[in-house]
C-alpha cells in the first residue's frame, strides 16, 4: 500500500498545475476571509506548492501582482498572481 502511494506521488510530480487549480488553491489560503491574500498567506500557499523559498516567492508575487501596492492581492489582482505562479512552473 505504501509503495503504491510513493509511485502515485512520483507520477503526480510530473503534472503542471492548471490556472484553475492555482486559483482554487490560492482562495483556500485567504484564512480570514477578507477577499485578499496577505504576504503570510502567500508564503503558506507557495510552501504548499513546494517552493524552497516561499518568502521570496511571496515577495515576488506581491511585486508582480499587487497593482495598487497595498500589500495584499485582491480578487481583482488574482489573475496576475495566477499567471506568476503558473509561469514559475509549479507541479502537482
Amino acid at each position: 500500500m505504501v509503495r503504491d502511494t510513493v509511485v502515485y506521488k512520483k507520477v503526480q510530480d510530473q503534472i503542471p498545475w492548471t490556472k484553475e487549480q492555482v486559483m482554487a488553491e490560492f482562495k483556500t489560503f485567504d484564512k480570514n476571509g477578507d477577499g485578499r491574500i496577505s504576504k503570510e498567506e502567500l508564503k503558506a500557499a507557495f510552501n504548499k506548492f513546494g517552493s524552497r523559498w516561499s518568502s521570496f516567492r511571496a515577495w515576488r508575487a506581491l511585486c508582480h501582482a499587487d497593482a495598487n501596492k497595498d500589500g495584499f492581492i485582491s480578487m481583482e489582482e488574482v489573475t496576475d498572481l495566477i499567471n506568476y505562479a503558473v509561469k514559475c512552473g509549479y507541479k502537482l
